[in-house]
């Protein structure tokens, strides 16, 4: 059931590359960007909560019908996150959309952020965020790429990872 319904948000993730759905309603509202910057931080936080799915849901809804927000994921990066399935599917599709939330959340927290690196950096350190979460909770949870991305987060070299996934080859 859990697959079945976080299979339909990366569908709407995937329609939200049309801008039509954007087109049939105005910008997001105060109130509407308030609720998604509490949401994505606290999936951040607790992305196990017994919330989180019904937050997942209106966040990933939200995000194909805004016309004023965009967060995307380069090819590169798209297909590292893919991998995750192969190592353990148990949390990988949580840590996957997570990429997009906070992306969001930065992009609301910092309209005036242009660099894609940053913003697509700032997605993957909310990934991390949850990552860590859900350590705590599973211990026996790993990823390699994500524990990857954590040794570059400390060293700062996070948004240059970034540039370098932004890079996408045609092949």
């Amino acid at each position: 059931m859990v697959r079945k319904l976080l299979a339909a948000l990366i569908a709407l993730i995937v329609v939200a590359a049309f801008p039509s759905a954007a087109k049939t309603r105005g910008p997001s509202t105060a109130e509407e960007r308030a609720r998604a910057l509490e949401y994505a931080q606290s999936l951040e936080q607790n992305p196990l909560a017994k919330d989180s799915l019904e937050k997942r849901m209106w966040l990933t809804e939200w995000l194909v019908q805004i016309p004023d927000l965009t967060v995307n994921v380069c090819c590169k990066e798209l297909k590292a996150l893919e991998s995750l399935d192969k190592v353990n599917n148990t949390y990988s599709n949580q840590l996957r959309m997570q990429v997009l939330y906070s992306q969001a959340a930065f992009q609301l927290q910092h309209p005036e952020e242009r660099n894609a690196a940053a913003i697509q950096a700032a997605g993957l350190a909310g990934t991390l965020r949850a990552y860590r979460a859900i350590q705590q909770f599973d211990p026996s949870a790993k990823y390699p790429l994500l524990d990857n991305l954590m040794s570059l987060e400390k060293k700062g070299k996070l948004e240059k990872y970034a540039e370098r996934q932004r890079k996408c080859s045609k092949s």
